[in-house]
Parts: C-alpha cells; structure tokens; sequence
C-alpha cells in the first residue's frame, strides 16, 4: 500500500497580511479566529481542513490565531475562539460562527451565500 499524504493548504495569515489575504482575495474567504488550548477549535480543525480540500480552488481557507493578533480581532468585534467570518468581494457576509461550530452550518453558509 502506497503511503499517500494529503494536501492540506489551509493558510495561516495575521493582522500585517489580512488585506492582501482576505480583503483583496478574489476568491471568498471563511476566515478562522483560533486560540491555544481551545477545545472548540481543536474540534474545528479537522472540519475546517476537510471543507477545503472540498471547496479547494472556489473558496480560501485561511486561519489567524486571535491571541497574537488581537487588535485585529476587536476592530473585527472577533471576542471568542473559534469564531468564523466569511468574505466575498473584500466584505463581510453571511452569519458568524463560534463555539460549538457543526461542519453542516458552515456548508450552508458557504452554498448560500458564498458560491452565490
């Protein structure tokens, strides 16, 4: 049996890069606020990273860990992890997400208002 690993490219940004990655991305972005040592965001991790490998090349998948980029959190009124914010066109759309995140609601977001 051949060993084949899988390509994960959710991408890691911060507060310097988040224009050039989020707001001037031509693709829609789901962005992912999340913490060290955060249950939530440990369970959102695997789902996150298999919504991109379905939706790779539609949509961006990108992470920025809150604690080291925190005043861009609350200009983006981001106070908890995980928290999920979805980008078209350089905006805001779509509903937040935090907490306890189902792989289901982020599909939603993602066919109805994203690929929209």
């Amino acid at each position: 049996m051949i060993n084949q690993e899988v390509r994960v490219s959710v991408k890691q940004t911060n507060a310097n890069d988040f224009e050039k990655d989020v707001i001037n991305n031509s693709n829609p972005v789901v962005l992912d606020f999340y913490s060290a040592e955060c249950p939530p965001c440990e369970a959102l991790a695997p789902k996150f990273e298999s919504l991109e490998e379905q939706y790779r090349g539609k949509i961006e998948f990108i992470k920025i860990f809150r604690q080291e980029n925190r005043e861009l959190a609350q200009k983006l009124g981001v106070t908890s992890s995980p928290t999920l914010l979805f980008f078209k066109n350089g905006k805001e759309v779509g509903q937040r997400l935090n907490g306890d995140i189902k792989k289901s609601e982020i599909k939603e977001i993602i066919e109805n208002t994203l690929l929209n």
